[in-house]
């Protein structure tokens, strides 16, 4: 139920169901709701499923999507029907979220350690015949907590286990096959009913120095390649299928070429955890996406469309050259680049050029914008940004609309950050 008290729905609206949303006639361009307002547009949203999932066919590869992107149901729900393998969480609070819409497999690409995490989980997967549940492991003393704080509770499945292999100044994982090795025995050792290993998984995203020599990605992928082979054959003896994880948003498409390379004497698939890919933007990952189309040696030659816009009202304008917008980091991302000014519309008038626009600094309601001499914005014209980061996108609203390329409400999404 949404109503009044809700970002982005009108002060006058009286309590109606999110189902009903399309019948309000609603459309942003008419000033129907209030900005600043993010919206999704839907047009984009299916290009980029389509995109996406045909290079993920044409590759042999598979996708569980990082759900802290969005933190959607309903874009959950239509990533799984566009045939994800599963959905990534990285906090057991996302996992009770995706769990309650139904989500039956899950990778949780972090560490699971503590009492309540551990009884969250096993009261998970002993709640629902068809969950399964994936996590992250880099250490013995991580396992040992598992073990300890699992005690002898009986599970219907096991917890399955993914060795985790980190970067030398990154972030978590394992740095070397010594520790791998001895991660694998205890792994082995392990109550089987109640840990099984499952994998190795890697996030290249925080590998020191990608920004400015992306072959370092390559060269993580080769190291964790390199770990996966190594590991005792008897560790995954019987299992139906080797699991392989990583990709980000960035560099997928590196990592997905190493990880294929590898031959076990068990299936393995290569699963991408890329969260991004359902919106895209105007900073970070367009940014990454042009770069991966001008190398030849790289296999990303696609061009997924922005999918999220934020509008906001030209507010103020005190001083010649310099406008205010009546948004700010409560409302937009700034963590990966301030948005970008695409579109100015006048009521009354209709679409304008946005003309040279740069906003250069964010305040808690408030964007500062640089005008160009010759730049008309007026106070009351409308501005629509593009974004960098969908990740910090998501978690400023409660509640998204989904319009058309008309800009008429006909659907909206709810977020659970």
């Amino acid at each position: 139920m949404l109503d009044g008290r809700t970002k982005g729905i009108p002060g006058t609206t009286e309590p109606f169901a999110l189902e009903q949303i399309a019948e309000k006639g609603w459309n942003v361009l008419n000033e129907d709701l209030p900005l600043p307002l993010m919206v999704l547009k839907r047009s984009a949203l299916d290009a980029n499923a389509q995109i996406f999932g045909r290079y993920l066919a044409e590759h042999g590869l598979s996708l569980a999507p990082h759900g802290k992107t969005t933190m959607s149901p309903q874009l959950f729900a239509e990533q799984l029907a566009n045939g994800a393998w599963g959905l990534t969480a990285a906090t057991v609070n996302q996992v009770q979220v995706m769990r309650h819409y139904g989500v039956p497999r899950v990778v949780l690409a972090n560490q699971l350690l503590g009492k309540t995490h551990l009884h969250t989980i096993d009261a998970e997967i002993n709640a629902a015949d068809d969950f399964s549940f994936y996590c992250f492991v880099d250490s013995v003393a991580q396992l040992q907590n598992m073990q300890r704080h699992l005690g002898g509770v009986p599970l219907l499945r096991p917890i399955r286990l993914l060795i985790e292999v980190g970067a030398a100044g990154g972030r978590t994982g394992l740095r070397t096959k010594a520790e791998a090795a001895a991660l694998a025995e205890a792994i082995g050792n392990a109550d089987q009913s109640q840990f099984r290993f499952a994998g190795v998984a890697a996030f290249e995203g925080v590998v020191p120095g990608i920004d400015k020599t992306p072959s370092l990605v390559s060269d993580f992928a080769d190291l964790v390649v390199d770990i996966a082979r190594a590991l005792p054959t008897s560790l995954y003896a019987g299992l139906d299928e080797f699991l392989l994880s990583g990709g980000g948003s960035a560099y997928f498409d590196l990592v997905a070429e190493r990880f294929k390379s590898i031959d076990l004497n068990v299936p393995v698939r290569v699963l991408l955890r890329s969260g991004c890919y359902i919106t895209n933007d105007h900073g970070s990952y367009q940014s990454a996406q042009n770069q991966a189309k001008a190398d030849p040696k790289r296999s990303w030659k696609s061009d997924l469309i922005p999918a999220l816009e934020a509008w906001a009202y030209v507010q103020s304008t005190p001083e010649p050259g310099l406008a205010f917008l009546s948004m700010g980091k409560r409302d937009i991302p700034y963590d990966g680049g301030l948005p970008v000014p695409l579109k100015l519309y006048r009521p009354g008038v209709g679409f304008l050029p946005v003309g040279q626009a740069e906003i250069f600094a964010t305040n808690d309601q408030h964007a500062y914008v640089r005008l160009g001499a010759d730049t008309d914005w007026q106070v009351g014209d409308m501005v629509a940004s593009g974004i960098s980061h969908p990740c910090t996108a998501f978690d400023k609203w409660r509640f998204i609309p989904v319009i058309d390329d008309n800009y008429a409400v006909i659907d909206g999404v709810l977020t659970f950050f």
